[in-house]
C-alpha cells in the first residue's frame, strides 16, 4: 500500500499561523461602569455618654460604593429624652451638614432610658437605649521589643459571663523625644477592645491584625464603655462583617443589627464611661 505524505506546505503554513497569534493582540480595552445604587437607607448614629459635653448624633444615607463617603442629611430635627423625664434637642453643625450636636453640654444618667427621635425627609425615626453602670477597667499591659518600642499586651478579657463592655485605647506619642515634628497621623493612634458576654468560632479563629508599637512615653488614654445587651448584638455583628471576616470559619454576610425603627440602618447608644490615663514604660 503507498503511504501518503504530508505535503511540504502543511508545516511552513502551521508556523505562518502560530506567528500570527503570537503577534495579534488578544487583549481588548473593556470600560466597566458600576451602576450607582439608589439606596436611600437613612443611617443614624450616636452615643449618649456619661461625659459632660456637647453629645453628638450623625445622619446619613448609606453609599453609592464601597469605598465612597456616606452623604451627609441636611435639615432634620433631632431630639432625646431620658426616662426622667429630660429633655435635649440637638442643633445641625453649620460646618459639617449631617452632624448634629446638642444645643447644651449635658452628662448622661446611669440607670436611664435614653429615647432618640428623628424627623427627616417627612419620616420619623426613634431609637432607645438604656444607661448600664460601667465597672472601672482593668489596668493596660505592655511588652517591649529588643528595639525598645512598646505594644500593648492586655486590655481586658475577650469573654466574661456578664456586664459586657467595649473599650477604646488611644495613644500619643507626638510629645516623645524625636517625635516632636514627625506628621501628627504617625505618631498617634485609636485601638478597640471588646469583652462580650458569648464566643464565635469566627472570633476564635480570626485573621491576624498588625500590631501598633510605639515609644516608651506614650501617653495611653483609655476608655471603658458599657454596653446593653442590644448594643452587644450591634457590635458583634460588626465584628462578623469587619475584624472576624475572612478567617476560617466565616459566617453568611448580612445587615447590621440596628435599634433604629423604619427600616433605618445604624444604631443608638447609652454609655457610661470610665476613663484611666497611662505613661507606656
Amino acid at each position: 500500500m503507498a503511504q501518503k505524505t504530508i505535503p511540504h506546505t502543511l508545516p511552513i503554513i502551521a508556523v505562518v499561523f502560530c506567528a500570527f497569534l503570537f503577534f495579534v493582540d488578544c487583549e481588548h480595552k473593556y470600560n466597566f461602569y458600576l451602576e450607582k445604587s439608589k439606596d436611600t437607607t437613612i443611617v443614624i448614629e450616636g452615643m449618649i455618654t456619661n461625659e459632660n459635653k456637647r453629645q453628638t448624633i450623625y445622619i446619613s444615607t448609606v453609599s453609592s460604593y464601597q469605598d465612597d463617603k456616606r452623604m451627609p442629611i441636611s435639615g432634620a430635627s433631632v431630639a432625646v429624652t431620658a426616662s426622667n423625664d429630660s429633655s435635649y434637642y440637638f442643633l445641625e453643625d453649620p460646618l459639617n451638614h449631617g452632624t448634629y450636636i446638642s444645643e447644651y453640654p449635658f452628662i448622661g444618667i446611669a440607670g436611664n432610658i435614653y429615647y432618640l427621635n428623628v424627623k427627616v425627609n417627612g419620616s420619623t425615626y426613634t431609637a432607645e437605649s438604656a444607661m448600664l453602670p460601667v465597672t472601672p477597667p482593668e489596668k493596660i499591659t505592655f511588652y517591649k521589643n529588643d528595639n525598645g518600642m512598646m505594644g500593648i499586651k492586655h486590655v481586658a478579657e475577650s469573654f466574661v459571663a456578664n456586664n459586657a463592655a467595649m473599650y477604646t485605647v488611644d495613644l500619643d506619642w507626638s510629645g516623645v523625644d524625636g517625635y516632636e515634628n514627625a506628621d501628627p497621623k504617625t505618631t498617634k493612634a485609636r485601638l478597640y477592645y471588646y469583652s462580650l458576654t458569648s464566643v464565635d468560632v469566627s472570633q476564635l479563629f480570626a485573621p491576624k491584625t498588625e500590631k501598633t508599637e510605639f515609644p516608651q512615653g506614650t501617653i495611653v488614654i483609655e476608655r471603658k464603655y458599657s454596653i446593653d445587651h442590644n448594643y452587644e448584638l450591634f457590635l458583634r455583628s460588626l465584628l462578623t462583617e469587619t475584624k472576624w471576616c475572612g478567617g476560617y470559619f466565616d459566617e453568611a454576610h448580612g445587615n447590621l443589627h440596628t435599634n433604629i425603627s423604619n427600616n433605618a440602618a445604624g444604631y443608638f447608644a447609652a454609655c457610661t464611661v470610665a476613663v484611666d490615663t497611662v505613661y507606656a514604660k
